[in-house]
């Protein structure tokens, strides 16, 4: 852990000193903001890797058209590993782009002023209209005041390789938890030491716990780790799923090195044909065609109809509950645009691209993001990967998630995402799982209580009494 811990930091590091080249030494308002020839840059910083290609292509078409017109180049730039880490410092230490992408300490950067309410921003009312219905309290909107919109939602998938499954004499994507431990232990048996049933990335960090963990399980549980109509925190209804995977690492089936693993690394290795399952979102139909296109390994050759998505395993098949839809804010300004009026003139044709009806239908058609609005995939073009479709289908019913209240608190402690890593790790045992996830309940049910008694938060920004009956509606 140590010298994952050193490379986050150096990484972070290194992206921060990009932050400030970018800049010229400068934060998003900071000195004038005219280029060469009095063109206006406008930086947006995102890690959306699986979409790059064609949002480079409608930023290239924007600079050579609007932009040209109205004096604004946008410089668009796709982080990858450490993105939440490099993002956080840039933000600490004024260093961030005009426009980005947001990150999981967005709330208290916004209560520290770092974010400019769209109010203030000129020339975007057709976009603040068009997506008002999709607001999301503590995400989209504080206090009343809007700092972004929500385009896009997103499930989690669960991804296997057809020919691993194939060799494991497995006939058909796992339905149940024990059906999918089973698999993932035969699969790693074909060629041990090369082939693993499942893979954690603990190193994609704090997502790996939302995306791995609570979206792939909460259909089987019923709600997401704080229980929004409860009012309070019950990660230990998730300790039978944590115990299974302990099972799994203690069989070997589980890809080695989870502690310094990326996202990335993880959709690499399954791309080559070593792993059977990976969990995700749709967004690795984009990154397994483009970024890491999925090999036969028979050939070395790329094979797109390897692999596919498949429902979600459950607990007990008999009782399923709806599948999380993850839904957020697209980007945030930098309320260092205040300090330059000709930025905070020119920035809403840039959000006017990032969060306007062409972009979304692209990504739709492209097979990259599902935009929330109705009319937009109705004008969308069929998408060609078969995968997208697969996608579609693999979660029939789902619940748009309320906003969590997890960034506003400081539990006494290791925080989840430290435990739940100590967990997976095998530094506790698996018959202290579900006490360990007991004290976190009460550890974060303490810090949420002392939250709004400091009227830090508002308990009513964090209460929604339709989400259990919402995930009972299948």
């Amino acid at each position: 852990m140590k010298s994952n811990r050193g490379f986050c930091i150096g990484l972070a590091l290194l992206l921060a000193v990009s932050a400030l080249s970018f800049a010229g030494g400068r934060g998003a308002g900071g000195g004038s903001s005219g280029g060469s020839g009095g063109v206006t840059t406008i930086r947006v910083w995102t890690n959306d890797a699986h979409n790059k290609m064609e949002v480079d292509q409608l930023v290239e078409k924007f600079n050579v058209g609007i932009g040209a017109q109205q004096g604004i180049k946008v410089e668009y730039t796709v982080y990858g590993a450490d993105w939440d880490t490099a993002m956080n410092m840039a933000l600490d230490t004024g260093r961030e782009p005009e426009l980005f992408k947001g990150v999981s300490n967005i709330p208290n950067f916004r209560l520290q002023g770092k974010l400019l309410p769209w109010k203030e921003i000129p020339g975007i009312d057709d976009v603040l209209k068009a997506q008002e219905p999709y607001h999301i309290n503590q995400s989209s909107t504080f206090d009343g005041d809007i700092y972004s919109v929500v385009l896009y939602g997103w499930s989690a998938g669960f991804h296997y390789n057809k020919r691993l499954l194939q060799r494991a004499g497995i006939a058909a994507p796992p339905k149940t938890w024990a059906e999918f431990e089973d698999a993932a232990i035969k699969i790693s048996k074909l060629d041990p030491g090369k082939i693993y049933g499942y893979a954690l990335p603990l190193a994609w960090s704090p997502a790996f716990r939302e995306w791995i963990i609570e979206y792939a399980t909460a259909s089987s549980i019923g709600h997401p780790y704080y229980n929004a109509t409860q009012g309070k925190y019950q990660f230990a209804d998730y300790a039978p799923y944590f115990e299974m995977l302990a099972r799994l690492r203690e069989a070997d089936a589980i890809f080695p090195g989870m502690e310094s693993l990326t996202d990335d690394q993880m959709r690499a290795h399954f791309a080559e044909g070593n792993i059977g399952f990976i969990g995700g979102a749709g967004w690795n139909v984009g990154v397994l065609y483009d970024q890491f296109p999925f090999k036969d390994p028979a050939t070395g050759q790329p094979d797109p109809e390897g692999w596919d998505y498949a429902t979600l395993p459950l607990q007990n098949a008999n009782n399923a509950y709806a599948v999380p839809m993850s839904a957020g804010a697209s980007i945030y300004a930098s309320a260092q645009l205040r300090n330059d009026r000709d930025k905070l003139n020119k920035v809403g044709h840039v959000i006017r691209l990032f969060c306007g009806d062409e972009m979304q239908s692209v990504l739709m058609t492209a097979g990259k993001n599902v935009p929330l609005r109705p009319d937009v995939i109705a004008k969308a073009a069929p998408a060609q990967r078969p995968q997208w479709t697969s996608y579609g289908r693999a979660a029939p019913a789902t619940v748009t998630l309320p906003a969590m209240p997890h960034d506003y608190l400081a539990p006494e402690g290791a925080d989840m995402t430290a435990t739940f890593s100590q967990i997976l790790t095998g530094q506790i045992r698996a018959s202290e799982i579900r006490n360990t996830l007991i004290d976190l309940d009460r550890r974060y049910n303490a810090a949420l209580q002392q939250a709004f008694d400091r009227n830090i938060i508002k308990k009513e920004d964090f209460t929604d009494p339709t989400l259990e009956a919402r995930f009972r509606a299948k």
